[in-house]
């Protein structure tokens, strides 16, 4: 809780800047946060800005109906700790190195079939033989719903970091009875090599009314970002360049010239959190929210 505490002096006391710098640095000022929120709730309608009610505490340099976004009751089927097999292709995951470094390593989590849950499999299909043999049928009074207990429910909130200049993501969790999950259980699904690196215990700061939470840790987001808005960046030069040569092919002229190609080869500021999102999924794979868009 020290570093909580220590957290929240630190976002109180440093002052707002208002200079974009984000291609540059990764990071974003206020506004841009608000641009980029606007566009990622215009792009995912399960995410919305906040209502305006008494129980947030406000701060000035943000819109009161925009002080973090939200989305609620997102699933989370599968714990962290089971998705630890990366196939070849797939969804990009940070890897932290240093104190400033990382790099991104592309794959896809897959769940991991325990033993246990290969022998309950192979249980359950033998006792559904063995009623079909005994001529048991279920009557109404018999019939049970299905209850996975494993299943949990998340509230996302994102927030602008003062301190970091960049966007700042907490979870708080339920289990499928609607009851809160501990920090404890919070923690199991964050992935392995974040759990006591970015992670931290907090409560939520924009409510006045106390809420737990674990907050991913924005010390490294700037960075992350950098990379990943190089990333595609390259990628939209790369389309580019093969288009350049399937006009030449088709045209036979070499006369292709696009005085806008270092400003359509950048990221808009707006589409900021859509990769933010992306980042985080290597931070919660377990936690299922909507983070693609078609041709990303």
């Amino acid at each position: 809780m020290i570093r909580s505490t220590l957290s929240s002096w630190r976002e109180y006391l440093t002052p707002v800047s208002h200079k974009s710098t984000f291609l540059s640095s990764g990071e974003i000022t206020p506004d841009e946060f608000v641009e980029a929120g606007d566009y990622m709730s215009s792009m995912f309608p399960t995410w919305s800005w906040n209502e305006v009610t008494n129980d947030i505490s406000y701060r000035d340099f943000l819109p009161r109906d925009k002080q973090f976004l939200v989305t609620r009751k997102v699933p989370s089927n599968v714990r962290a700790q089971q998705l630890v097999n990366v196939d070849e292709i797939g969804t990009e995951v940070f890897i932290g190195g240093g104190d400033d470094e990382g790099w991104i390593k592309e794959g896809v989590a897959r769940p991991v079939e325990r033993d246990d849950e290969r022998k309950e499999s192979v249980e359950t299909d033998d006792i559904d033989e063995m009623m079909r043999d005994m001529e048991i049928e279920g009557s109404e009074d018999m019939i049970e719903v299905p209850v996975n207990r494993s299943a949990r429910f998340y509230d996302l909130y994102i927030t602008y970091s003062t301190s970091y200049r960049v966007p700042k993501m907490y979870i708080v969790g339920f289990h499928n009875d609607g009851t809160p999950l501990t920090a404890e259980q919070m923690f199991e699904d964050i992935a392995p090599d974040y759990r006591t690196k970015t992670a931290t215990i907090e409560k939520l700061p924009f409510y006045k009314t106390p809420v737990l939470s674990v907050s991913i840790h924005p010390c490294k987001h700037a960075n992350v970002m950098k990379i990943l808005l190089d990333k595609v960046r390259n990628v939209k030069r790369m389309r580019r360049e093969e288009q350049q040569q399937q006009h030449r092919e088709e045209t036979g002229a070499d006369d292709w010239e696009d005085l806008q190609a270092d400003v359509d080869d950048s990221l808009r500021v707006d589409q900021y959190l859509v990769i933010f999102l992306k980042f985080i999924t290597s931070v919660t794979p377990g936690i299922e929210h909507d983070y693609t868009m078609e041709g990303w």
